[in-house]
């Protein structure tokens, strides 16, 4: 007989000061993202600790960012746990022993987002490396997802396509799933003109501040708040000297949809912007790195049997939508059926409050085992 969800909870609770001392063991393992012999030998340390609990794991290079961990039991398809092994935070940003415990929370750079998902993470495929005959189930953890995933891209969607469903380990919000995500764009414009003295002789030269300056209520308009489409630009740098026409000015500009066809209505219209002194080239760079994570039946189908898991195991698991866009985004952009939002509870991503809960990490743990272990879904929905 199929083990039930609660007998997870009582296995994990039973083991909840293992599943502490993974998170403190990750989280002391530094791993910003542009530091990739940190990351590498974050993906080292975990590959090393799923093997000696029955998993195979291997480290795969992704350079210049580090390792990715892959890691699976049972046969080939199945579930897909995604998850990244990078953080915000840089080397030694919270002194020299960066993981405490206060009550029931955990601090540290990154225990939130996401070491905690990933220690819960391990605990489940530990449990299914000791079975004889465990579901088909794998872990992926790239390097660089809090940089774009550039380095990892090709390994990510080539491993999720090769299962039935993606559970993403990023941190839940108050506790929900996130069942919707948006796609999120960078563009950058670089405007040329030309110098002159602004003294002596300024019509001679062509402002790329004022051109940069006329263009920046063009891009805001293209926002649509009816449609949650955001437009705003962000960074802004101009001129070489206070008494020179600048020739040149650069401006960025950051986009969040719901949609991809507002990704579209927006990339097409952002190319489009033309500068009203014809002597200003405007050259744009940059687009959507990823694309929205919408709502599919097969998605939903896979978050209606996660909340009555959750159920089973004594907590309901809501459904958010979210502006803030994960590796989710590529999965289900790609047609897998993708639940994101898995990690334990807490709150402070990226910022000095960064906390877990830990009571909130058996449970966790027990949920994803259990999500693990149901069957292959039927054929794709004509969605996706």
């Amino acid at each position: 007989m199929r083990p039930s969800a609660r007998d997870g909870l009582i296995h994990f609770d039973a083991g909840a000061d293992a599943l502490v001392q993974d998170l403190a063991d990750l989280v002391r393992r530094e791993s910003p993202s542009e530091d990739a012999g940190g990351v590498a030998s974050l993906a080292a340390w975990i590959r090393d600790r799923l093997r000696s609990r029955g998993v195979r794991a291997e480290s795969v290079p992704c350079p210049p960012c580090g390792d990715a961990v892959l890691a699976s039991v049972g046969g080939g398809g199945g579930t897909l746990l995604l998850g990244h092994l990078d953080t915000v935070w840089p080397r030694g940003a919270w002194g020299p022993d960066p993981f405490r415990i206060e009550g029931d929370l955990a601090r540290g750079p990154g225990v939130f987002d996401m070491k905690a998902g990933i220690a819960v993470a391990m605990a489940a495929l530990g449990v299914l490396g000791r079975e004889a005959d465990p579901p088909p189930v794998s872990m992926l953890l790239v390097p660089d997802e809090e940089i774009g995933t550039g380095a990892s891209r090709v390994l990510l969607l080539d491993t999720a396509r090769a299962h039935d469903r993606v559970l993403v380990l990023e941190p839940s919000l108050d506790g929900a799933a996130k069942v919707a995500r948006k796609g999120t764009g960078l563009f950058r414009l670089a405007f040329t003109g030309r110098a002159a003295h602004a003294g002596l002789e300024p019509e001679k030269g062509a402002s790329a501040l004022a051109e940069m300056a006329r263009a920046v209520p063009v891009l805001e308009s293209l926002a649509n708040v009816a449609k949650g489409t955001t437009v705003t630009p962000t960074l802004a740098r101009a001129g070489s000297a206070s008494n020179v026409v600048p020739e040149a000015a650069e401006l960025t500009v950051d986009v969040r949809v719901w949609t991809e066809a507002e990704a579209l209505r927006v990339d097409t219209a952002v190319r489009a912007v033309r500068p009203a002194d014809s002597r200003v080239a405007i050259a744009v760079e940059g687009g959507f790195d990823r694309p929205p994570l919408e709502p599919s039946a097969d998605a939903q189908a896979l978050y209606a049997s996660a909340r009555g898991i959750a159920r089973e195991l004594g907590f309901d698991l809501e459904a958010e939508r979210v502006g803030g866009a994960s590796d989710g985004n590529l999965t289900a952009a790609a047609g897998i059926p993708t639940l994101d939002g898995l990690g334990p509870r807490g709150g402070g991503a990226h910022a000095r409050d960064e906390h877990v809960l830990l009571s909130d990490l058996p449970r966790r743990a027990a949920l994803l085992l259990a999500l693990s272990r149901l069957p292959p879904p039927g054929p794709r929905s004509a969605a996706q």
